[in-house]
């Protein structure tokens, strides 16, 4: 509650620095409304979401559906304490999303009906076995029945399998180029992004319009949490037509090997998500919302290296999970180029800006490559023969920014195991480093590595984590404060790149990271540890702070899911 003292003090404050936000909604994730007249902004965060404003006032979604943010038109007598997750909403005056109708679906009237009562199965074989019930002719006589023919129900997109013939770009005994039928199974991935955005159960976590979101009263810090924080969804809503919906589609593959013991088939599922889901629940394992492959091509013999062009689904992406070497294949170009930018390979060390890759400009240099054989521009931007790349025709897609970047092989393995870790055993040798970690103190929410590091022979993402919360620890004193300058700032780095919600101050910081260490890696060339700096995955920490601004936190892109 609040005092006659302080709504004096609100009064004298509200018709200055608030008479500005007369359009910004106090928003509260933990649950709790907050007055307009609210004083203490500076520990809450502004959201400036798109305004649904629709004529005549059918069903307007902002006040039908709550989002997962309370509004602020929903106020209470009583305030609760102000906690530091509260943010503030500006509506934007345009129709981005309209709705055609809202009723309860059959399965919630049951669920409110079960909820109140408890039915095992004893209690439904009993009924199903009741006389009258018997008579009622229904399907089915007891609970295994029952359950079969629930079963039976649809279950989403169905799969369908074809045959294509293939022809590889392996030259045979007889001169001409081999071929072979392969069975091609598939789901419309139209009808799985219906499925997903039409699904009752994830009505509440669902997102429909984009929104902006600050940290402070001005507006000047902005946070990046959800896809739809990101600038991508707004700048895209900004260009469709007037109560249109945006559906990001966030694609994922993985090359999987398909025999266990024997044999070399291998295949290229994509699984599909959208990005309206909430991240906490979309990521979740049990909830299985990478509705499966909805497209698996197993390779043959007749193929070399796969290509681009043999993935067949069509959609209007926004993000693309998968490690680098699958980034470089969507791309088009060689492994030793930046899928995203026009990096020279001799400049990957460099903090230097480059001109990102274009759609138009690599399709005008593929085409120009299949009339003729020789053409210099290809070879300098090390492109692959790919006359017909998947995503030539997509709609509001750019495919270059639609790659995310992968945490777990860029940042964890790359840049923490392969680089920072190697560098730093060259100097002070394997058996010290060994020596180190087990001279570390026990500590309940540590890991110990009772025998060292260099014994473990199957690495994982979670041993990763537990040895860089002890590294900088046990290199101090061992190496020079050079030496600590670069593995602490590259440590910054990997754990700022792990927040859940960034803001613009701490995308500022994680750049300052990267300058720290741009900064003081000639110590490792002083050395003699390294000659360059031309590493792929160093260079991609360039394009973290970018990719965060534009689809928001890094952790709703995953690679580990698919896999």
């Amino acid at each position: 509650m609040i005092s006659d003292n302080e709504d004096h003090h609100i009064d004298s404050m509200h018709h200055e620095p608030f008479e500005a936000l007369k359009d910004w909604h106090y928003e509260s994730d933990g649950g709790a409304a907050i007055s307009d007249e609210t004083p203490d902004l500076q520990e809450g965060h502004f959201v400036q979401r798109h305004h649904v404003n629709m004529e005549p006032k059918p069903h307007d979604l902002c006040d039908e559906v709550p989002s997962k943010c309370m509004r602020v038109s929903e106020n209470t007598d009583d305030m609760p304490g102000l906690t530091s997750t509260r943010h503030f909403t500006k509506e934007f005056e345009g129709i981005a999303a309209k709705i055609l109708g809202l009723w309860k679906t059959l399965f919630e009237s049951v669920e409110e009906v079960e909820s109140k009562h408890s039915i095992g199965q004893t209690k439904t074989d009993e009924f199903l076995k009741l006389r009258m019930v018997h008579n009622s002719s229904i399907s089915f006589n007891s609970t295994w029945s029952f359950l079969k023919k629930v079963d039976s129900l649809h279950m989403g997109p169905a799969w369908t399998c074809e045959m294509i013939d293939v022809m590889g770009n392996v030259v045979g005994e007889d001169g001409t180029l081999k071929h072979e039928q392969l069975e091609l199974w598939r789901r419309d991935p139209v009808k799985c992004m219906e499925e997903l955005i039409g699904n009752p159960v994830f009505w509440d976590m669902t997102a429909y319009v984009p929104e902006h979101a600050y940290a402070d009263v001005k507006g000047d810090n902005c946070i990046y949490d959800e896809m739809w924080t990101g600038d991508w969804w707004w700048d895209v809503q900004m260009r469709l037509p007037k109560g249109a919906v945006v559906a990001p589609v966030i694609l994922s593959s993985d090359k999987t090997t398909l025999s266990q013991f024997s044999g070399d088939k291998k295949a290229w599922p994509v699984y599909l998500t959208i990005g309206n889901i909430s991240k906490d629940v979309r990521l979740l394992p049990e909830e299985d919302l990478f509705i499966g492959r909805i497209l698996a091509l197993p390779s043959c013999d007749v193929l070399g290296p796969p290509t681009s062009n043999r993935r067949g689904s069509s959609w209007q992406g926004n993000a693309y999970v998968t490690n680098f070497p699958e980034q470089c294949l969507v791309a088009c170009n060689k492994e030793s180029r930046c899928p995203r930018c026009l990096v020279e390979t001799d400049k990957r060390g460099d903090l230097e800006e480059w001109a990102w890759q274009r759609m138009a400009d690599m399709i005008k240099t593929l085409q120009h490559k299949q009339k003729n054989k020789q053409l210099r521009k290809f070879d300098t931007q090390g492109l692959c023969v790919v006359y017909k790349p998947f995503w030539k025709d997509l709609p509001f897609c750019d495919i270059f920014t639609c790659i995310t970047l992968d945490i777990v092989h860029q940042l964890h393995k790359g840049i923490f195991h392969d680089h920072l870790l190697q560098w730093c055993t060259s100097l002070i040798g394997e058996k010290e480093i060994d020596a180190c970690f087990q001279a570390v103190t026990r500590y309940p929410a540590l890991h110990h590595f009772k025998k060292g590091i260099s014994t473990i022979s199957q690495w994982t993402g979670m041993e990763h984590k537990e040895m860089q919360q002890v590294f900088m620890g046990l290199l101090s004193g061992v190496v020079d404060d050079d030496v600590l300058l670069v593995a602490r700032s590259l440590l910054d780095f990997i754990y700022y790149a792990q927040f859940q919600q960034h803001t613009d101050t701490s995308l500022r910081a994680m750049g300052d990271s990267l300058k720290m260490f741009h900064n003081h890696k000639h110590v490792l060339v002083e050395l003699e540890v390294r000659q360059d700096f031309n590493l792929p995955k160093l260079h991609s920490l360039q394009h973290y702070v970018t990719s965060i601004r534009s689809l928001g936190s890094m952790d709703g892109y995953n690679t580990k899911y698919p896999e």
